[in-house]
Order: structure tokens, then sequence, then C-alpha cells
């Protein structure tokens, strides 16, 4: 495989559009949400639908349940990554891949101009696309 699909912009991932909750949902909620979407995580956005963090699998194990926080009373904005690492559509794969790599990260929202997420992408998503053009070289 040569580096130029590294260099292919992430819409050719085909992202998913995100699951995005409200910060003030509560965790019970939102932790119901990622079950029932079989989603390691959410974008969090305010009232107007712009980013203002994510809440992932990790958060849940770290910051509700290893804190034994009440999930029926306290708000996602309380235990969400906030202002999170986010790219564009036309940005490269191999800039995703980097983004993750360095930042410890396993999804990235893709946001709009406006700074609304349009897409999230994951490391399984680059791996999967990975494997697919080796097998398409071997």
């Amino acid at each position: 495989m040569d580096s130029e699909k590294l260099r292919a912009p992430i819409h050719s991932l085909n992202p998913p559009t995100p699951i995005c909750v409200n910060q003030e949902e509560k965790l019970k909620e939102v932790i119901k949400t990622m079950k029932d979407h079989h989603i390691g995580c959410v974008c969090v956005v305010d009232g107007q639908n712009k980013l203002q963090g994510i809440f992932s699998e990790r958060d849940v194990l770290t910051r509700v349940v290893n804190k034994k926080l009440d999930t029926e009373n306290t708000p996602v904005k309380e235990v969400m990554t906030p202002d999170p690492e986010y790219l564009f559509y036309d940005d490269e794969i191999a800039f995703a891949l980097n983004r993750m790599h360095v930042g410890g990260f396993r999804h990235i929202p893709l946001l709009d101009l406006e700074g609304k997420p349009r897409g999230i992408i994951s490391i399984k998503d680059i791996i999967s696309y990975l494997i697919k053009h080796l097998k398409q070289t071997n």
C-alpha cells in the first residue's frame, strides 16, 4: 500500500453521522443512547448544536463508575471531555491517525464550518479502510 491512501481525505472513510446529545442531558439517558445505538461515544452539543465535548465508554468507566456518580441527576457536561480535538471532512486520514496516536483517543468528531458535528471517525474506521486497501494491493 502506498502513502497515497493515507493522504486521502477523511470523507473517503464514509464517516457516519454522529449521535449527539445535549450537554444538559442526564448520564443515565446518555449511556442508554450509547447502548441502544451500539456506539462508543457521543458528541455533546449546546442549544445551537455546536460541539462542546465528547463522552465515551472510557469516560463512563473512569469518570462515572469509578467515582460512583448519580447517573439519574448528573448532566453529561460534568463528566464529558470538553473541547475535544476535531477535524474536517477534507483533512487527510494520516492527520487523523496522527492526532489519535498523539492524543491517545479513539474517536474524532468531524465539524462543519459552523462548529456543528457532521460526522465522526474512529480508529476502527481507519484500520478497516487500511485493511481493505491492503487486500486490494495483494
